[in-house]
């Protein structure tokens, strides 16, 4: 899978590199300062990956690709309809088709469908900390459309794990729970039992991001593992779809939303887990726990696929060690004996289950101007010679001019 954009939003020139075209690894991560097109990027290719998978399932038909502003309405689901001019370009080359948009024109080419894993995609928005802050955030009116799906998910999920599910933060023992009696999440730690909108910012941010991606994981795994569906409630589910596409009194967007919800009753191939700000309010021991958790569930099932955006070094630092660690665990000295002590010593600090390899990992810088690069790698690891990196390095260039002021004037 791979992407070309340009003159979308604040992205001018795109990628600057392979004629413009960004290979969508199985975990790809987007850097950059804030506005610089990091969402703009992940909301598009969102957007992308679910219009092939509603094509392939004839909730949209190839028909309904020529009508005006197909393509504009679709991306008002993510709010980019207004990002879109008539100088943008994106070519989108997926698993069965591909998309052109160009001269405010939106065109499919269909390709090999055979090996295509439907994904089951989930966004999950830097705004997920709303649901928390708010005891029945149901009740919550005008809220971005990504974040109802999210919360639709949410939902489900908080009773999948209401008996409790630890959460992957550093420190004491930390579970989420939750009481279908009364509808109300809970954080439980040592000592103590507070509602999830009592919490704190990290929690907030994490405890849905978590349970969401833990739970549509699993169930993707559960879900191959379980015979095809009937072809009576595949005769049931088209039909739905049916009449939602054929009713004139429904808005572009409530088919939109309506569709999403029935796509849940199909069998998922794989899971495509598109994450902002993985890091948000996380202590940095606490992102390495969610990057390890997320990298261990993007490993559960074959096709899955992880793609993040970030403002954090710690994030490119901890994924180098996912990186490393895949290294280690490869090596095949002549000794069996050395070979499990490797593996020993390596699992204490990234565990075998969140390791993955160099070439199926993908990180892209985007600066102010509209550009986009991929990191550059060393010995088959991102470089920790990165825009993040390189702002921390900023800081003691900084302290140490403060303190040859400080010894000029005291001189």
């Amino acid at each position: 899978m791979k992407i070309k954009i340009k003159n979308v939003g604040p992205i001018r020139q795109g990628f600057t590199a392979a004629d413009g075209y960004m290979e969508i690894k199985d975990l790809t991560v987007f850097i950059g300062n804030q506005g610089a097109g990091k969402s703009t990027v992940t909301k598009l290719i969102s957007t992308l990956c679910w219009l092939e998978k509603t094509l392939f399932r004839n909730y949209i038909k190839e028909s309904d690709l020529k009508k005006e502003n197909f393509f504009k309405n679709h991306c008002r689901w993510h709010r980019l309809e207004n990002y879109l001019t008539t100088d943008s370009y994106i070519h989108f080359v997926g698993h069965c088709y591909e998309f052109t948009y160009e001269n405010n024109i939106f065109s499919m080419k269909p390709l090999e469908k055979e090996g295509y894993l439907v994904p089951q995609i989930m966004y999950v928005p830097a705004e997920r900390n709303f649901l928390s802050t708010v005891d029945r955030p149901r009740m919550l009116k005008a809220l971005p459309t990504p974040l109802y799906t999210f919360l639709d998910e949410f939902e489900t999920a908080e009773n999948v794990y209401k008996d409790g599910i630890e959460l992957p933060l550093d420190g004491d023992s930390v579970r989420f729970e939750y009481s279908p009696q009364n509808k109300l999440a809970y954080i439980r730690g040592n000592g103590y039992r507070i509602r999830l909108s009592e919490a704190s910012s990290g929690i907030q941010s994490m405890a849905p991001l978590f349970i969401v991606s833990q739970y549509l994981a699993n169930s993707i795994l559960k879900k191959k593992e379980e015979d095809a569906m009937s072809l009576e409630k595949r005769r049931k589910i088209e039909a739905e779809i049916e009449s939602i596409l054929l009713n004139k009194e429904l808005s572009e967007e409530v088919k939109m939303l309506s569709l999403k919800t029935i796509s849940a009753k199909y069998g998922k191939g794989c899971f495509f887990n598109i994450i902002e700000e993985v890091e948000q309010n996380l202590f940095p021991t606490s992102q390495r726990l969610i990057l390890f958790q997320l990298i261990a569930l993007l490993n559960l099932t074959k096709g899955n696929r992880l793609l993040v955006n970030t403002h954090s070094p710690y994030i490119i630092n901890y994924l180098i060690l996912a990186v490393k660690a895949a290294q280690l665990f490869g090596l095949t000295p002549e000794n069996e004996e050395t070979k499990e002590a490797i593996k020993h010593d390596v699992a204490k600090i990234v565990p075998v289950t969140s390791c993955i390899e160099s070439d199926r990992v993908a990180v892209y810088e985007i600066t102010n101007d509209g550009a986009i690069s991929a990191l550059d790698t060393v010995y088959g690891m991102p470089s920790d010679d990165n825009y993040l990196n390189n702002l921390l390095e900023e800081v003691n260039t900084l302290y140490s001019e403060l303190q040859e002021i400080e010894e000029k004037y005291e001189a």
